[in-house]
């Protein structure tokens, strides 16, 4: 089966045999991919049950075992040491539905707001094992998360990021949301933030 340039990263990310919980599976195209090519045991979860019947319908057609359940976030779900996979949504979504108890590793692509979700993962004790920028249309981001104690890392902006590129799109990106902003303390933010891009960017 052909996945777009986004899934297949996302699911490169996965490591064979792995036991998944993909949040907001859609149509569980994900999951079929995992299932046939890397031997993964995934769980599909959706809020909307139009989805899930849809991704029912993916699985019988590639005749694959992939689990499915309609539920908000992991809403009902027995969590073992399963990863979790969630794609599709933005940073403050992604926060609510996991909780701090969590401890699973995570393999994550977030629409929006990626140093902030760095920032409070990181306080939960949460470290980027891999991440990668790539663009399909729209520039996405996959951040792998592990909980690794020993290690401190402070870089909000992704000690990962190697993309000239999407460097170049997150300057004009701010450039443009603080170029009238009256806040100091936003502004403050603002210069720290094309401090480390700028940073970044000359030291590629």
């Amino acid at each position: 089966m052909k996945l777009s340039k986004r899934l297949k990263s996302i699911c490169d990310f996965v490591p064979n045999n792995s036991k998944i919980i993909d949040i907001g599976a859609d149509h569980a195209l994900v999951d079929i991919y995992l299932t046939k090519e890397k031997n993964c045991k995934c769980l599909a979860t959706d809020i909307s049950e139009k989805c899930i019947k849809k991704a029912k319908e993916n699985i019988k057609k590639y005749n694959v075992n992939v689990k499915t359940k309609v539920t908000d976030g992991l809403n009902g779900i027995n969590i073992k040491n399963e990863i979790i996979l969630i794609s599709g949504m933005g940073t403050h979504n992604i926060l609510k539905i996991l909780n701090k108890n969590i401890k699973n590793d995570l393999i994550i692509s977030s629409h929006n707001d990626i140093p902030l979700l760095h920032k409070k993962l990181q306080k939960r004790g949460y470290r980027i094992k891999n991440e990668q920028v790539i663009y399909d249309k729209h520039f996405y981001i996959i951040t792998y998360y592990e909980q690794k104690k020993h290690k401190k890392q402070n870089n909000y902006l992704t000690e990962f990021i190697k993309d000239k590129e999407y460097t170049k799109y997150l300057l004009k990106k701010y450039e443009i949301k603080y170029k009238n902003e009256k806040n100091i303390i936003k502004k403050l933010n603002y210069y720290k933030i094309i401090k480390k891009l700028n940073k970044k960017s000359t030291n590629k």
